[in-house]
């Protein structure tokens, strides 16, 4: 399982040096599915401001990471409640 990230910085303001940051995240096991973050209006002059704009995309995967392991941790309780009320709608039938 390979992962990629490609970034592409947007300038916006040349005067006021204000960019925009995407970051395109593509896992080989399902590369139909890239995970696209963005950043921005952000200043990535220093160092820190760079490591904060990182620190923000790496923020919102993590957040994404979250979310979809509540999605796998629920989606057997929403099959068990479909097969119960199938079975129990089916019941009512006789």
């Amino acid at each position: 399982m390979a992962i990629t990230w490609e970034v592409k910085i947007t300038v916006l303001d040349y005067k006021d040096r204000h960019v925009t940051v995407t970051a395109t995240r593509t896992d080989s096991a399902d590369p139909s599915n890239p995970k696209i973050y963005a950043v921005g209006p952000v200043h990535i002059e220093t160092v820190g401001q760079r490591t904060a704009v990182m620190d923000a995309i790496w923020a919102m995967h993590l957040a994404d990471v979250a979310l979809a392991a509540k999605v796998a941790a629920f989606a057997p309780t929403v099959a068990n409640l479909e097969a119960a009320a199938k079975t129990n709608l089916e019941a009512r039938e006789t």
